[in-house]
């Protein structure tokens, strides 16, 4: 294995296509993290809700 020397000019090419494979990868990660978010926010919703109209109806 030979090692490459990188020199100043390619460090942004080198840093740009690394910062995409990590975003391409992290993308999937991303998104669905953001989708178990969504869900609990929305099943506090749905508890609030829930608990507004017990009381309403015990009244």
């Amino acid at each position: 294995m030979k090692l490459h020397r990188i020199n100043v000019l390619t460090a942004p090419v080198t840093l740009a296509i690394l910062t995409a494979l990590c975003l391409w990868w992290l993308g999937p990660l991303v998104g669905q993290f953001s989708a178990q978010v969504a869900l609990l926010y929305e099943s506090q919703a749905t508890l609030k809700r829930d608990a507004v109209l017990t009381i309403f109806q015990r009244n």
